[in-house]
Parts: structure tokens; sequence; C-alpha cells
């Protein structure tokens, strides 16, 4: 009879590739945790700070609309915040979705259907943030512009694009492509598996 020896306390039972895995891309995955929450921390941070200052609303929307903000209401400065914390709603789930896929790297889950869904919900996350983001500018331009009397012409509804946005939208939907490369890579080695 063989009896199991009990492993010390204090003793480690991890995988040794596991281990080895760590020690090559730990680092990574742990700054691109905190990256995530920093940024979406960072963001916040900077849209109440901006709405939350009517000078900084007249540089920046109002050179945009080549209008003087400066009369901007307490009220627009809420309402046009309110829509950008929506739009910060989204892109904080895809910082928590890229905090979930960093932390399955870091449990050796590399390749997995999990991993592959958590790289999925933060592209598609990413995309709608982006797609809305873009979506509510004319709305936040209409919302800033209320105060000024109905019927001259001054209420604007300003519709842009910027260069940045369709790369950022392109390497959004890269990403969730990818997400469902290694999502049918998984289920593929899943399949072999049940063979062997």
């Amino acid at each position: 009879m063989i009896e199991a020896t009990p492993t010390p306390v204090g003793a480690s039972t991890e995988n040794p590739q596991l281990g080895e895995l760590r020690g090559r891309i730990g680092w990574i995955c742990q700054g691109v945790r905190l990256a995530a929450i920093v940024y979406a921390l960072w963001v916040i941070y900077a849209l109440a700070a901006f709405y939350g200052n009517v000078e900084a609303i007249n540089k920046g929307y109002g050179r945009l609309l080549q209008k003087d903000l400066s009369g901007v209401l307490a009220w627009q400065q809420a309402a046009a915040f309110s829509v950008n914390f929506a739009v910060w709603l989204i892109a904080a789930a895809a910082c928590y979705s890229t905090w979930r896929l960093f932390t399955n790297y870091l449990e050796g889950k590399i390749f997995t259907f999990d991993s592959a869904l958590w790289l999925r919900r933060l592209g598609l996350y990413g995309v709608v943030a982006q797609l809305l983001g873009i979506a509510t500018r004319p709305l936040v331009s209409v919302i800033l512009t209320l105060h000024f009397p109905a019927g001259e012409g001054q209420r604007i509804v300003s519709v842009f694009l910027q260069p940045d946005d369709l790369a950022i939208l392109l390497l959004l939907f890269g990403l969730v492509a990818l997400a469902h490369v290694q999502k049918t890579a998984a289920e593929i080695a899943g399949e072999h598996a049940q063979f062997v």
C-alpha cells in the first residue's frame, strides 16, 4: 500500500510551468491590469474636472463650436457630464474585462474559452463605448448651446469624426476578431482532448 505524503504547510503545489509562465509574462499582466484601473479612474476624473469648469468648456467646446460658452448654466454642465458618464460606464466595463482577461493569463488560462470570452467582451464594450462617444458628440454640443435664445441660429449640432476614432475602432474590431479566433481554437482543442 502506497501512502500519500502530505504537503508541508507553506510548500508550493503550483505547476512549475505556471510559475515559469508567470515569470515571463507576470509583469506584463500586472502592468496591464493596473493600467486598466488607472485609465478608468483617470477618465472619470478628467470628465468631472472638465465639465465642472466653465472656462475649460469654453476653451474646448467653445473653440470647436466657435461660440462663447462662458454663459453655460450649471444644469447644462451636469447634463453634458451625464451623457459622457454613460459612455464612461461602458468604457469602464471594457476596462474591467481587460482586468479579468489578464487575471486569467496570470492564472495560466491563456488559450481558453473563458479568456476568449473576456477578450470578446473587452472588444465589444470598447466598440460600443467608442461608437456611443461619437454618436453623443452632437447631443453634447446641443446641450452646451441651449442657454442661447431659440430661433437665432446660435444653438448648434456639431457632428464630427477624428482620425483616431477610426483607428481605435479598427483596433477594437481586431480584438473582437482575435477573440473569435481564440474561442474557435479553444473549442477545437476541447474536442481533441475528448478523443484522447
